[in-house]
């Protein structure tokens, strides 16, 4: 059993954070890993590598970690974000030795440092979406076609469980696409913060929709976060 232990506090009472934050992979089967799952694979992890982690207070203690956002199931990913407050002063790199020692096949942490900016900086993802086909030309000028045009209207789901309809064309940015012998290869940058969010997948099925093209599962990694002024997020 993971035994519990309190923040520290300097004289004033102030709480000392001691933060480090984690970038990390997830691919293989572990796409499949709910993000609720997620965490607590994470948890488990810390607990069997014996890291001196911080708990909140009260009668329900929980350990203080936090992800920067969810990715979608199915996603692959090489960017994702994730904070780990600690009760004591470790190295990042032993943080992270000791994690992927224990963490379970497809999760994989890449690097490790202190955390700077707050998770709610985050505003953009770079993704690269692979679509299968033996007509990847074809795909190309469809795709090509389907992102000039001028709006891009589709219906996204509210919050609150409605529909609305919301036009994709200002949040698009298409940084690269390429024709392969065996794929269509898209590398998207899109709104993936708090205030403006765009699945990929809403991207593609919109325009599956409106030119009634047929393609296999698409294959989606996102593999940067990026702040508002679309710079690396740390």
């Amino acid at each position: 059993m993971c035994r519990l232990r309190r923040k520290p506090e300097n004289r004033e009472g102030l709480l000392l954070k001691n933060i480090v934050r984690m970038r990390f992979a997830k691919t293989g089967r572990a796409r499949y890993i709910s993000h609720l799952d997620l965490i607590r694979c994470f948890q488990r992890a810390v607990c069997r590598a014996k890291l001196p982690a911080a708990y909140s207070e009260g009668f329900h203690p929980h350990m203080q970690t936090s992800f920067a956002t969810t990715l979608p199931l199915g996603f692959f990913s090489t960017a994702e974000q994730m904070d780990l407050e600690l009760t004591e002063e470790l190295p990042c790199d032993a943080v992270m030795e000791r994690l992927n020692a224990v963490l379970p096949e497809g999760i994989r942490i890449l690097e490790a440092w202190k955390g700077t900016l707050a998770f709610k900086k985050l505003a953009y993802a770079n993704y690269t979406v692979r679509i299968p086909s033996e007509s990847s030309g074809e795909l190309y000028d469809s795709f090509c076609a389907f992102a000039a045009q001028p709006e891009i209207l589709t219906e996204k789901r509210t919050k609150k469980g409605g529909t609305k309809e919301v036009d994709l064309k200002p949040m698009l940015e298409v940084t690269g696409a390429e024709s392969l012998p065996d794929a269509l290869e898209l590398r998207l940058c899109l709104p993936a913060g708090s205030t403006a969010n765009l699945n990929p997948m809403l991207l593609l099925e919109t325009w599956k929709k409106q030119t009634e093209q047929t393609w296999a599962s698409p294959e989606i990694c996102r593999t940067e976060l990026l702040t508002e002024e679309k710079q690396k997020f740390f």
